[in-house]
C-alpha cells in the first residue's frame, strides 16, 4: 500500500505537489489529480486536508499511497504524525504543529520529516537542535514566496531574492545540509526565477490542483524549473 522509502538524497525535489481537496473539486478527485500530476513530472506529494478526522484522513492517504506505489514518488502527510507512523508515510509539519524534536523522536528513522520555515531564527533553532544531536529535517518548505489565498496564516511574503527571501533562507538551510523547496504563490510566472536561487525545487498547490489538465500544468512547471540555467547556490 505505501510508496517506497527513498532517502532525501534520492528524492527529486524539483516539483512538489501539496494537495487541496477544495481546489481539486472534492476529496474523491484528489487521488486522480495526483496520478495525473505525477505523469507530468511531480516528484513529491504531500497530502493536506485540515478538516478530516484521523480515520478518514488515513483512508484518503492510503488511496493516494496506492496511486504512488511503484512510482518512486514519496508521500508526505501534513501534521498527522499518528497516521504517518501507522501507514509508514513521511511527515511534514509547520511551526505551530508538533514540535520538530518531538516529531523526529517519534518518527521511525526510515521516514522523512519536512518542516515549514519562514525566517532565519527558525533555522537558527534547528542549528542548535542539530548541534545538540537531533537529526535535521530532510527538507524545508520556505515561504510564502508570494501571499496566497490557499494559506492565510502567514504574515508576509518572502520574495524570491534579497535579505530574508526564499533564496536567502535556502542558502542558510544548505549550511546545515538541508535542501529546501519554495512554496506559496509559485506558478509559471516565477518558476524560472526560483530555479536561479538555492532551492532544490518548487512546491505548488493551486497551480496544479485547480488546473484543467494537471498533467500539462505539472509538465509546464517542471520544464520551467529544470530547464532554466541556474547559478551555483554555493
Amino acid at each position: 500500500m505505501t510508496p517506497g522509502h527513498p532517502t532525501a538524497e534520492q528524492v527529486d525535489w524539483s516539483l512538489y505537489l501539496v494537495t487541496d481537496p477544495e481546489l481539486g473539486g472534492g476529496r474523491d478527485a484528489v487521488a486522480g489529480i495526483v496520478q495525473q500530476a505525477v505523469a507530468g513530472g511531480v516528484g513529491v506529494v504531500q497530502l493536506r486536508d485540515k478538516t478530516l478526522d484521523d480515520r478518514a484522513f488515513a483512508d484518503r492517504a492510503a488511496d493516494v499511497a496506492d496511486v504512488l506505489a511503484g512510482t518512486g514518488v514519496p508521500l508526505f502527510v501534513n501534521d498527522r504524525i499518528d497516521v504517518a507512523r501507522r501507514l509508514g508515510l513521511h511527515l511534514h509539519i509547520g511551526q505551530d504543529d508538533t514540535d520538530v524534536r518531538t516529531a523526529r523522536d517519534l518518527l521511525p528513522d526510515h521516514l522523512m520529516l519536512g518542516l515549514s520555515v519562514d525566517d532565519h531564527s527558525q533555522i537558527d533553532r534547528l542549528s542548535s537542535l542539530v548541534a545538540d544531536g537531533m537529526r535535521p529535517p530532510d527538507v524545508l518548505g520556505l515561504g510564502p514566496v508570494e501571499l496566497t489565498p490557499t494559506k492565510t496564516d502567514t504574515g508576509r511574503a518572502l520574495g524570491v531574492t534579497g535579505p530574508g527571501s526564499v533564496d536567502d533562507l535556502a542558502r542558510h538551510a544548505l549550511e546545515l545540509g538541508i535542501p529546501s523547496v519554495a512554496i506559496g504563490g509559485v506558478s509559471t510566472a516565477n518558476a524560472a526565477a526560483l530555479r536561479r536561487t538555492a532551492v532544490a525545487g518548487i512546491c505548488v498547490v493551486s497551480a496544479v490542483m485547480a488546473a484543467d489538465d494537471p498533467t500539462t500544468a505539472a509538465d509546464d512547471l517542471h520544464t520551467l524549473f529544470t530547464h532554466t540555467d541556474r547559478k551555483d547556490p554555493a
